[in-house]
């Protein structure tokens, strides 16, 4: 017996093969009826449609035998399945491959034996369509043709099978999407539904605030005695406080869903953050005539690492939502230590209240946005129906955790988890420094608005500087070309012409290379901040407008103080180096403090592990840097400049703090004096600016002071950009 040899398109013929998904199936008419008429045919007393696949040949339809499948090694198929046309034996007796085959020599006893290649439209041969017989043979030329024709009925009926199937399966899965399909609709209709009642109820909410700053500002025209207008006026505040929170939860909920939120993670006291927490709230809870207390774990760290404007908004939304809802009894925020190691400590927050309860029926709604209780809850008590969903999205964004416990008329439980680091270094808040004042000094201010007008104008008063208005663009170009101006505040979305194309206009004029010129906007991403700077803006002031970043700003382009003024202006250039910037500053220092022979810019590390020189100007106006100073050399140190923000060591040598840098640092550098002021951005210890005596002790003056402070506000300003917090 020889055995076929495997086909070269094996793999290819198996994949048809399988595609068809028939082997080992029930039989089927369409195909018994083509073997019995190749039996007719071909007067044989057995025919077969015989698939091939590694190991047999398994049979499809069978005529005139029992068994449904024999070994591949020992068909007939695995030889017929070689040719392109019908392989005949006509008498496997006197043929050496047959001759000694086991269905030769036993049952089925073949002596004769015609198989037509099943051949798939890819042009790969999976079985054959077989005719047998136990008496030699040879078919004629008409039984060979039919054969053949009958073969190709059988891959017609597979492949009408297979595009049934395929069939079934398209509607079942068009089945499906429709259903999905029906759901989606379902989901936007509650959607839009849902939305269309927050709009409605965004309506009323909006409305309410400002009919109530409209008419009470009518009123307090009116109004003869003080303190009449006073009472207005406060009434005004809250309405207009009111409205800041609708928008500041609008505002948040869209930096979210496009994933604009940033969130910090700084130094900051836990116990400050929950002071100024429950400090709004204790009057909204006397009001109601409920209380509000706070219990807090007396093990939790004074100091951690975190986001605490977020941590804030949180607990102010969680307790808010509980005096709300609460009648009678109290409202209670507890903080406690789930778990701790060695750096973290992992927090709950619980607000427990004995208000309404939550009904079952809306629980599983209560962090989507858009969602409240229930229809009355608006009309009652107000708000947009987002400050849960902004919580429970920002719990996540600080990978922390939201949830709640409520049963009816008993009150609610509202609980968050988040695990914090313990901050080695205590938070710093910035010292305030004087008023700038800028009398004598025109300041021309372009704001089309004329409530923004109004507000920039009384804020620019305090600081007795001659006020100029211009309406646009267009009208502050002009007033620049005929008079002359020391600063300029810039809006940037303005009729005629607006601030950026201003701005280009005046830095293109021989007087407008160094006037400076303060954006004044209410866009405060990165990418906006960045462009009004690179376009020919030294500054920008943030919509509504903060008075300690106004102060910043005129600290450092007051017109009286030429040099810190210029310096501002050579910095804030997009063209010049961070190498050249960092020179500037060092120079200025030395220019503002006379007794500082020696001063130096360093930069924190991420962990606030290491303090890094990014530029030092020695008595001999020297340029260096790379000097690394490590927190655990000088722990002392580090602690004060944290916590006290400048550092006061007129004897260096024998300061308790400093005193350990004296054989390393300050005697082979000849140093007596240290005068350090650690800058801050975004509330964030950024460095440390040193300035330091050589060859003999300083005091340092209230005024060495001040100058540190304003140098600080020109690094904060412009070198933000180039010096990353790493």
């Amino acid at each position: 017996m020889i055995k076929a040899s495997t086909p070269e398109d094996e793999l290819s013929r198996l994949k048809d093969l399988y595609e068809y998904d028939v082997l080992d199936t029930e039989a089927e008419k369409s195909f018994d009826d083509l073997t019995q008429l190749a039996s007719d045919i071909c007067e044989t007393p057995i025919s077969l449609i015989s698939l091939v696949d590694p190991d047999r040949q398994w049979f499809k339809s069978k005529q005139g035998i029992d068994v449904d499948e024999t070994a591949r090694d020992i068909s007939f198929c695995s030889h017929a399945i070689l040719e392109n046309q019908v392989f005949e034996v006509q008498n496997a007796l006197t043929d050496t491959r047959f001759h000694d085959n086991p269905l030769v020599t036993n049952d089925p006893n073949i002596r004769f034996y015609a198989g037509a290649p099943l051949i798939t439209p890819r042009g790969n041969a999976i079985g054959t369509l077989c005719v047998i017989s136990d008496k030699p043979k040879k078919l004629s030329s008409k039984q060979i043709n039919a054969l053949t024709v009958l073969s190709k009925e059988v891959i017609a009926q597979l492949e009408l099978r297979l595009n049934n199937k395929k069939l079934v399966m398209a509607l079942e899965k068009q089945k499906a999407h429709n259903k999905q399909l029906e759901k989606l609709k379902e989901e936007a209709d509650t959607a839009n539904n849902t939305k269309s009642k927050f709009l409605a109820n965004m309506t009323h909410e909006l409305r309410t605030p400002l009919h109530g700053i409209l008419n009470l500002a009518e009123f307090a025209i009116s109004e003869g005695t003080t303190e009449e207008k006073d009472n207005t006026l406060k009434s005004i505040l809250k309405s207009a406080h009111y409205l800041s929170n609708i928008v500041n939860d609008i505002l948040d909920f869209s930096k979210i869903e496009a994933g604009k939120l940033e969130i910090e993670h700084i130094n900051f006291n836990l116990n400050d953050v929950i002071s100024d927490v429950i400090k709004p709230q204790l009057q909204q809870a006397s009001a109601k005539g409920i209380k509000l207390i706070k219990s807090i774990d007396p093990k939790i760290a004074e100091n951690l690492k975190g986001d605490p404007l977020r941590v804030s908004q949180i607990l102010n939304n969680l307790c808010s939502n509980a005096i709300k809802f609460t009648k009678t009894g109290q409202v209670e925020l507890k903080v406690s230590i789930k778990s701790s190691t060695l750096q973290t400590q992992l927090l709950k927050f619980e607000v427990i209240d004995t208000g309404l309860g939550i009904n079952e029926t809306v629980q599983e709604h209560l962090f989507k946005e858009f969602h409240q209780a229930d229809s009355s809850t608006s009309r009652e008590y107000g708000g947009t129906g987002l400050g849960l969903s902004i919580c429970a999205r920002l719990s996540e964004l600080m990978q922390g955790k939201l949830s709640f416990t409520s049963k009816i008329g008993k009150g609610s439980t509202f609980t968050y988890e988040q695990s914090f680091e313990l901050a080695l270094l205590p938070s710093v808040a910035k010292q305030g420094s004087d008023i700038t004042n800028l009398k004598g000094c025109t300041v021309l201010i372009a704001e089309d608005n004329k409530i923004n007008q109004l507000i920039i104008v009384k804020m620019l008063k305090a600081h007795n500087a001659n006020l100029i208005i211009a309406e646009d663009g267009k009208e502050c170009v002009k007033y620049f070309k005929e008079h002359s101006v020391d600063l300029i505040f810039m809006d940037i979305q303005m009729p005629e012409m607006d601030g950026i194309k201003a701005t280009q206009a005046i830095r293109a004029l021989p007087a407008g290379k160094t006037v400076p010129i303060i954006a004044m906007t209410a866009n405060t991403l990165k990418q906006d901040i960045e462009h009004y700077l690179d376009i020919g803006m030294d500054g920008y002031l943030t919509k509504p407008f903060d008075k300690a970043k106004l102060n910043s700003l005129l600290n450092v382009y007051n017109p009286k103080n030429l040099n810190l003024k210029n310096l501002a202006v050579k910095i804030s250039d997009p063209n010049v180096s961070s190498n050249r910037k960092l020179k500037q500053i060092c120079k200025e220092l030395k220019a503002l403090i006379p007794n500082a022979n020696r001063v130096s810019l360093w930069l924190f590390n991420k962990d606030y592990s290491a303090l890094n020189c990014l530029a030092c100007l020695d008595e001999n106006d020297v340029v260096s840097n790379g000097t690394v100073l490590y927190t655990e050399n000088s722990p002392a140190y580090f602690n004060y400049i944290l916590t006290n923000q400048v550092l006061d060591a007129s004897d260096a040598r024998n300061n308790d703090v400093t005193k350990p840098f004296s054989h390393s640092y300050f005697e082979p550098l000849n140093i007596y004096s240290l005068l350090d002021y650690i800058y801050i951005l975004d509330s964030k210890p950024l460095g440390v600016i040193c300035c330091e005596s050589v060859g003999s002790k300083v005091t340092w003056s209230h005024a060495d002071k001040e100058s540190l402070i304003k140098v600080a506000d020109v690094t904060n300003l412009f070198l933000s950009k180039q010096i990353k917090h790493e």
